[in-house]
């Protein structure tokens, strides 16, 4: 049996504070409000559960667009919270889709972006969300402080 093949949510921890974030926000609320940003012509656009919820995690991290990717690719909690049922092995999509999405939003679909963000996360200025690399550290010596 192939683990990539089973859903996220039977080996996750269901308790982890992305998997309940992700699961708490109205992803169909977000959907239809940037539906108005969305062609039914051409190419379709990346899922805005995926490329929202990344901002999201990469806005609560103050991480670059290339960063956010790589840790996307590696992490299945984020993945989780963006919206993917099985485990990715590659990258959901190009880096530029970042900049082509916030220039296709604009200040009013990324203020609705960050206020989705100080709901469900808390305000930017909450240390809880200091670096990514503060939170890893942080995480890793909390699991042998708590036993």
């Amino acid at each position: 049996m192939d683990m990539f093949d089973i859903p996220m949510k039977k080996y996750i921890d269901t308790g982890h504070e992305f998997v309940k974030i992700g699961d708490s926000i109205d992803w169909r609320k977000m959907e239809t409000g940037f539906k108005q940003y969305y062609s039914d012509r051409g190419r379709p656009g990346i899922p805005v559960r995926k490329i929202a919820g990344l901002q999201l995690l990469k806005d609560r991290f103050n991480i670059s667009d290339e960063k956010a990717l790589d840790i996307w690719l590696e992490n299945p909690y984020w993945q989780y919270f963006c919206g993917e049922v099985y485990f990715q092995k590659e990258k959901p999509f190009s880096l530029g889709e970042f900049s082509r999405f916030r220039k296709r939003v604009g200040k009013k679909g990324m203020g609705a972006i960050t206020d989705v963000g100080k709901d469900h996360f808390g305000p930017l200025e909450d240390k809880t969300y200091m670096t990514y690399g503060d939170r890893k550290k942080r995480s890793f010596w909390d699991r042998f402080f708590s036993r």
